[in-house]
């Protein structure tokens, strides 16, 4: 986690001592939404394949998050999203999120995927 000052310069130092608090309290308040889900998986005596689990995780700092985000941009009083994301701010993670996508090879239709490689090897 980074901290930014005022007026927006990131805050460096080889330990920043709040950065670490800020991620120690944001880790106890992850762990607690997450409770239930775990106990509910513990209860039922399943198992959660790693990538679901990291899926869940991701899920509720990504819920935890926009809790944050919503509950400042309340209290500083704003009205309309547009005050915090501008069409410009959407276009550019628009952007930056579709270079991140990568495709992967579909099999041709009635062919298994083992054997459309073989075919593109041939």
């Amino acid at each position: 986690m980074k901290l930014v000052d005022p007026s927006g310069k990131e805050v460096t130092s080889k330990e920043n001592k709040e950065a670490g608090q800020l991620e120690k309290q944001l880790t106890q308040k992850i762990e607690k939404l997450l409770e239930p889900v775990m106990n509910k998986i513990k209860l039922a005596g399943g198992q959660v394949p790693q990538q679901q689990l990291m899926q869940l995780s991701s899920a509720a700092h990504q819920m935890l998050f926009n809790r944050m985000v919503y509950n400042l941009a309340v209290k500083v009083g704003v009205e309309d999203i547009s005050e915090l994301v501008s069409d410009d701010d959407v276009d550019e993670l628009q952007t930056s999120l579709n270079n991140q996508l990568q495709f992967v090879d579909q099999p041709q239709e009635g062919q298994n995927p083992g054997q459309a490689d073989k075919d593109n090897k041939e």
